[in-house]
């Protein structure tokens, strides 16, 4: 049976996934099993109003008949990434990482390497295209100060970064909390001082801040996002952007500890042991990718690669192949 025809069975089951009109149909191959776990491949967006977005229909009778059968509870978990499933935040984290890095490295950032023209431009526009490498919103300082001393390509970074992370980490003695914190300094001073063109470098995807909301306001869907960004930024984004009161104790971030989503989910889980279905939506295939096998967590949890997001071709790819 077809990939596709398979998420179309999933999507049934669980109306609360439902995807909208304006989302092309997934990949042929898009599907992606692991023993008694689902990764699948969510379209890609089309700009434009989503007006099915905004239909987040109840399960089904039979569906909630079956849960109440198995004894696995009743309703669902809804985990969502927020960079690259909820919001696109690359434009403004490229800006802050550079105003960042100048506080960081005052003597690489005043050089005049860093005076020229178009310099700033070349560092920030190309930290942007290496964005889906990042997995926390500090790698872009180091990012910056990487792309200003040409240390790596664009193409190498998104080839390597694995590798170039603790080498650049180590080199230039830096500490994750303290590259954490002047990333949120300067996010901080630009919100202070000119809090308009800050939020006007983010954008909620189109279609998605209707559907969350809708989502939010049912009473059989627990709706939590897990990010490594900072709680207060999602907040305010999402109040900003969306008109979302999203409840701060429903963000899961992990920007300072560094913990893994795996373990987030994991909580998560033991906190809601008796819900009938749980899913996860990312735009990192290696986050899914690492994800501990079904042995560890719990059997019907189901996660989706967002394709719009941060992630290039050969991840999707990944994720097309690495059924079974």
């Amino acid at each position: 049976k077809s990939p596709v025809a398979t998420m179309k069975r999933c999507v049934a089951r669980h109306p609360q996934l439902r995807r909208c009109p304006e989302v092309s149909p997934p990949r042929p191959g898009a599907m992606a099993r692991r023993p008694r776990q689902r990764l699948a491949t969510m379209g890609r967006e089309r700009m434009g109003e989503n007006k099915t977005a905004q239909r987040w229909a109840r399960p089904s009778a039979s569906a909630s008949a079956s849960a109440s059968a198995s004894g696995s509870g009743s309703g669902s978990v809804l985990a969502l990434d927020f960079d690259g499933v909820v919001c696109d935040s690359s434009g403004e984290s490229s800006v802050s990482a550079w105003d960042a890095a100048r506080v960081v490295w005052p003597e690489v950032f005043a050089t005049g390497a860093a005076a020229g023209d178009g310099v700033k431009s070349r560092v920030i526009e190309e930290t942007s295209r290496v964005r889906p490498i990042v997995e926390t919103g500090y790698e872009n300082l180091l990012l910056a100060r990487a792309l200003l001393e040409r240390r790596a390509s664009v193409d190498e970074i998104l080839a390597d970064w694995g590798r170039l992370l603790p080498q650049l980490m180590a080199e230039w003695g830096c500490e994750r909390g303290n590259l954490v914190e002047a990333f949120g300094d300067a996010r901080d001073s630009w919100i202070k001082n000119d809090p308009e063109t800050w939020i006007q470098h983010n954008r909620i995807y189109p279609g998605v801040g209707v559907a969350l909301e809708k989502a939010l306001r049912r009473d059989d869907l627990d709706v939590y996002i897990v990010t490594t960004k900072q709680t207060r930024y999602v907040v305010r984004i999402l109040s900003q952007l969306a008109d979302i009161d999203f409840p701060d104790a429903k963000v899961i971030s992990s920007t300072v500890s560094g913990i893994p989503k795996a373990t987030a989910i994991n909580e998560l889980m033991e906190k809601h042991a008796d819900v009938s279905s749980w899913h996860f939506v990312e735009d990192r295939f290696e986050t899914l990718d690492g994800m501990p096998a079904a042995s560890e967590m719990r059997k019907d949890l189901r996660m989706y690669l967002a394709d719009w997001g941060y992630n290039v071709q050969r991840e999707r790819d990944a994720a097309a192949g690495s059924g079974s």
